[in-house]
């Protein structure tokens, strides 16, 4: 098969940082390592070809004078928050879609892979030969929330017009349901995980991260995300407060941007200092995707409060690392981890709960080490081999509808 991924964010997505640009990647690299052309079209950046090859797949990247040439310069949801920068990233989009048909009109393609509402619902409105042979991967999307308190939303919009959407829990699944979406054209498939790379790791780097954050002697507790009110940071910490006080060893390490939402940045620092937890929080800010795999090597627990997850690509990695996971019981947590045999769950919002999950498997070497030999179990099932296979079964039952390989006559 020929598939082409779309990409129009705001990261690059061959060496890139971002969850979404991540998965592109790993599924393009082993789609292509399975024998099928992999294309990804995405938009120029500074300093790289219009063109080039790695590991099999093949980039084309597309000149625009509208939006970014660097990555992170312009971030949607930052961006929608007010009316200049919503019309800023509609005319972008917009742009990027228009110069991306033409594109699309001169290469072969037998599935068409999107991974955000934006330029591909353009493309699904006025190019229908093309929502007919594309996939949509909802990376965030819908949540019987969201359908509560949105009238219109551009995910289900394109779920509607292309030919099957990737949802990654069962509560996405309802949500788009919902929102009038067919059965048929939903599939549940979470994100997969690199084993290699979380199980293959540097010792050097592994030293470097605990020196640079004077974590030796310590016990861990790690968190890995951006700090934003979904992630359940405050939470978190509150939950730490009550951890600490007996066990003076235990370090909470915050991994992950602040300046998301810095309001709330702010209140997490001042939580540090009217709890007390100065001596027992690290907050990294970003890190090099290079040392992340060794914190999850050096932690003795990975801990996610999230009220919200699609499928958390943050928990996968700690099942990858053999780290036993303390998460929420949400859809996009609950599909990865199995309490009592990968690590436990607790309500979101639940302090209490969640403190005594921590502390309880920080207290219990012989349970954490049965975890994480399930854990090596569990990781082969969520490895992007087995992944890519169920999303190459999607991309068959696409190309299956039309004759395989011969592109559509040009349209006006």
């Amino acid at each position: 098969m020929n598939v082409l991924h779309l990409y129009d964010g705001h990261e690059k997505v061959f060496e890139g940082r971002g969850s979404v640009p991540n998965v592109v990647w790993n599924l393009a690299r082993e789609t292509a390592a399975r024998g099928h052309e992999v294309t990804v079209l995405e938009r120029q950046w500074d300093g790289l070809p219009e063109r080039s090859v790695h590991e099999g797949v093949r980039f084309e990247r597309i000149p625009l004078r509208t939006g970014p040439t660097e990555p992170w310069e312009q971030i949607p949801y930052e961006m929608v928050s007010s009316p200049r920068g919503a019309a800023t990233l509609l005319l972008d989009r917009t742009n990027f879609a228009a110069r991306a048909l033409s594109r699309l009109r001169e290469l072969e393609f037998d599935v068409v892979h999107v991974h955000l509402p934006f330029a591909g619902n353009v493309l699904a409105t006025v190019a229908p030969w093309i929502a007919n042979r594309m996939v949509y991967t909802a990376h965030i999307g819908e949540t019987e929330t969201r359908v509560r308190e949105t009238r219109f939303s551009p995910d289900a919009y394109l779920a509607r017009r292309a030919a099957r959407t990737i949802v990654l829990n069962p509560e996405m699944r309802s949500a788009f349901e919902s929102r009038g979406v067919a059965a048929e054209k939903l599939a549940v498939i979470p994100n997969g995980v690199d084993i290699d790379r979380f199980q293959q790791v540097d010792p050097g780097v592994c030293e470097q991260v605990r020196v640079e954050h004077d974590l030796e002697g310590s016990r861990i507790v790690l968190f890995v995300g951006t700090v934003t009110p979904r992630k359940g940071v405050v939470e978190l910490l509150r939950a730490a407060a009550q951890v600490v006080g007996p066990r003076p060893d235990v370090r909470l390490v915050i991994v992950g941007k602040m300046d998301m939402e810095p309001t709330y940045a702010d209140e997490v620092r001042d939580l540090i200092d009217t709890t007390g937890l100065s001596e027992h929080v690290v907050l990294t800010g970003f890190v090099p995707d290079e040392q992340i795999p060794a914190f999850y090597r050096l932690a003795d627990l990975f801990v996610l409060p999230s009220y919200e997850e699609g499928s958390s690509i943050a928990v996968t990695e700690a099942i990858a690392s053999g780290t036993p996971v303390v998460g929420t019981t949400i859809d996009g947590i609950v599909q990865q981890i199995d309490p009592g045999v990968h690590g436990r769950l607790v309500d979101p919002g639940d302090i209490d709960g969640l403190a005594t999950a921590l502390a309880e498997l920080l207290d219990d070497g012989a349970e954490r080490e049965a975890m994480a030999r399930a854990l090596e179990r569990r990781a082969d099932e969520l490895s992007w081999e087995h992944i890519a296979e169920r999303i190459v079964s999607v991309y068959r039952d696409v190309s299956g509808q039309r004759n395989v390989g011969i592109r559509p006559e040009v349209r006006s």
